[in-house]
């Protein structure tokens, strides 16, 4: 019977001591990236949203040479697009996109 209470106590110590030396995992350092664009569809293939999609992931290329980060996770853009309007004679919007962006 002692021989296994003493068992039972000494993993329970194995366990203590195993889970106040066992490091937590780093977490991830996450920023919100957002670049807008007021534009028409006529010149871009994407339009006015895939434009401004499309500057989140330069700003975001240009932020990793710029900082020396090798990995970055890039979260799903999410683009909103204003009502059309009318600026130099062509139809335009303003798109604005929104990125989570993990490093």
């Amino acid at each position: 019977m002692r021989v296994v209470r003493n068992a039972v106590r000494g993993f329970s110590a194995l366990v203590l001591v195993a889970s106040v030396i066992t490091p937590v995992p780093a977490q991830a350092r996450c920023v919100n990236v957002t670049q807008s664009h007021n534009g028409t569809d006529f010149f871009y293939s994407d339009g006015a949203g895939g434009t401004a999609a499309y500057k989140v992931r330069l700003s975001v290329e240009e932020w990793q040479k710029k900082t020396g980060v090798k990995k970055v996770r890039i979260g799903k853009i999410k683009t909103t697009c204003g009502d059309w309007f009318i600026k130099y004679g062509l139809p335009h919007k303003q798109c604005v996109a929104k990125a989570r962006v993990c490093f």
